[in-house]
């Protein structure tokens, strides 16, 4: 039977954290519309990290920390083939989930206190010294190219499951549901938790772009 495994909130967030992840890519790399289009998806991107790391705690089932992210044995185990089936993130995929949102984060964080020193600076720049400065621009610039490389481990190792084990892990993505029995479908997240995450992440990065900067 089909169940729901991935809740709305968290599809809504992976695919809004794909497009905004392009449109920093070409604002910066290719030139299109201007760098202020290039904070605006680094704020969004900001904003979307808030959410998921809150919903990660007050989300349903799968979307929760607790359910992927495994002990090295649970790892191991998986690397050796033990045979079972995980409807959300298997062991290892889990941490390569965590591994990649660090990764997006660092970004975040560094493009906050970055500039040319000439037209655009970060909200942040400002206020950080001139050695958190050359630091943010020169891992800015690095950490684009190591955060490149995990996206495409990520994309290959998806297409991988497709290919060889003959597991689609795309559309799941996009309608929510997989295989599986009654018992593994997760309940909706408390309407309530998701306004107050969203109203967490918004404010966070309005006081951020308003009140910091």
């Amino acid at each position: 039977m089909r169940v729901k495994v991935w809740d709305l909130p968290i599809r809504l967030f992976h695919w809004l954290l794909v497009l905004a992840l392009i449109g920093c890519y070409v604002t910066a790399e290719l030139g299109v519309l201007d760098m202020q289009w290039h904070f605006r998806f680094g704020y969004l991107i900001l904003g979307l990290l808030v959410f998921r790391l809150l919903w990660g705690f007050f989300g349903p089932r799968y979307a929760r920390f607790g359910q992927f992210l495994r002990g090295p044995g649970a790892v191991w185990a998986y690397l050796r083939g033990d045979g079972r089936r995980w409807l959300g993130h298997n062991p290892l995929g889990g941490w390569a989930v965590l591994l990649l949102l660090l990764a997006v984060a660092f970004q975040v964080l560094t493009g906050l206190y970055n500039g040319d020193d000439i037209e655009w600076f970060g909200p942040l720049y400002d206020i950080a010294s001139a050695s958190t400065q050359k630091f943010a621009h020169r891992w800015h610039d690095s950490g684009f190219y190591v955060l490149l490389a995990l996206i495409g481990v990520h994309v290959l190792a998806v297409l991988g499951y497709l290919v060889v084990k003959r597991q689609d892990l795309i559309t799941p993505m996009v309608h929510g549901s997989k295989d599986g029995a009654a018992e593994d479908a997760t309940e909706p997240g408390s309407l309530i938790a998701l306004l107050l995450c969203v109203a967490v992440s918004v404010a966070s990065v309005l006081g951020l772009v308003y009140l910091v900067a």
